[in-house]
C-alpha cells in the first residue's frame, strides 16, 4: 500500500493544461451513450498524463465544503482505489504540491474501505475494480463531499461524477452533476470557461 505523502507548492495551473483541452467536451448530466469498446484513458502513459492533469486542475477549480476538513493543517487527500497504473504518475505530479493552501496527501484505499474512502476530497476509480464494485463503491460516497473520477465505461451511469470517456481525438469528459449536486461539490466558474459545454 501506498504510503500518505505530504508536499508543498504554490498553487497553479497545471502544465500542458491548455494542450491538453484542446478537443475537450463537457457534458452536464448522465449520459446514456451506449459504450464503446476502444481502449480506456488510462492505457497509456499520454493518456494518464492527460488524466492526471486533469486531476490537477479539478482539485484547484471545484470547491469542498470547509466542514470536510478537520482543521486548519488537515491535508487534501487524493485516493486511487483500482488502478495502480496511475500511481506513479500522481505521485510525480503530485510532489511538493499544495491545493487551496493544503498540502496533498495521496493514498491507495482498498475496495471495501467505505470508512477510508469517505475521508477523501478526491477519489480515483479503475477499471481493475470491475464494474459490480465500482458501482457499490460510488453508492457508499453518495451525499459525501468526494469527488470520483474515473475512464470505467459508464461510470457515470453506475453513479460516478466524472468520467474520462473514450481516448485520443474521441476523449469527452461528462459529469454527473446530480451526483455533484447531492455531494454539494461546486464548480468554480473557470471550469466552465475551459470547457465547452454541448447537449
Amino acid at each position: 500500500m501506498l504510503k500518505s505523502s505530504s508536499h508543498h507548492q504554490r498553487s497553479s495551473q497545471p502544465i500542458g493544461w491548455r494542450r491538453s483541452i484542446a478537443g475537450l467536451m463537457l457534458v452536464l448530466g448522465v449520459t446514456t451513450a451506449a459504450p464503446c469498446a476502444a481502449e480506456q484513458l488510462s492505457d497509456s502513459d499520454l493518456g494518464r498524463k492527460v488524466m492526471v492533469d486533469y486531476i490537477v486542475h479539478f482539485a484547484h477549480h471545484f470547491q469542498w465544503p470547509i466542514e470536510v476538513f478537520n482543521g486548519a493543517n488537515a491535508p487534501f487527500r487524493i485516493c486511487v482505489m483500482g488502478d495502480e497504473a496511475l500511481v506513479p504518475a500522481l505521485t510525480a505530479r503530485f510532489h511538493r504540491h499544495r491545493i487551496q493552501g493544503r498540502m496533498v496527501a495521496l493514498e491507495t484505499v482498498n475496495d471495501g474501505e467505505t470508512m477510508r474512502a469517505r475521508r477523501c476530497q478526491i477519489m480515483v476509480m479503475g477499471s481493475e475494480l470491475g464494474l459490480e464494485p465500482v458501482a457499490k463503491a460510488v453508492g457508499a460516497l453518495e451525499f459525501f463531499p468526494v469527488l470520483t473520477v474515473s475512464d470505467v465505461n459508464r461510470f457515470n451511469q453506475l453513479g460516478g461524477m466524472v468520467e474520462f470517456a473514450g481516448s485520443g481525438a474521441n476523449m469527452s469528459l461528462q459529469l454527473n452533476k446530480t451526483r455533484l449536486d447531492r455531494a454539494e461539490l461546486k464548480m468554480g466558474n473557470s471550469l466552465f470557461r475551459l470547457t465547452r459545454e454541448v447537449n
